[in-house]
């Protein structure tokens, strides 16, 4: 996957984890809008920009249900009406 300008498809994620040392992996995770390349080339960020994305745990946005979806501005925004 790669950044969402314009000309692409949306896509959204779940926060990428792997660098935590024991990630929390039995509770239901916040699903974000992929945004814009992250710095450095670690991967891709969410829209909100509150975290890089796990780009192996792709959704098509208009699939992730509502209560998964994130809240904050950037991604709120991005989220489709339908």
């Amino acid at each position: 996957m790669t950044t969402t300008p314009d000309n692409e498809e949306p896509w959204a994620a779940t926060r990428d984890a792997s660098w935590y040392e024991r990630p929390d992996v039995h509770s239901d995770k916040s699903v974000h809008m992929a945004g814009r390349k992250a710095p450095r080339g670690e991967g891709v960020m969410s829209r909100c920009g509150r975290s890089i994305l796990d780009e192996n745990s792709s959704w098509i946005p208009e699939r992730v249900p509502l209560g998964l979806r994130c809240r904050s501005n950037g991604c709120r925004q991005a989220w489709p009406t339908a």
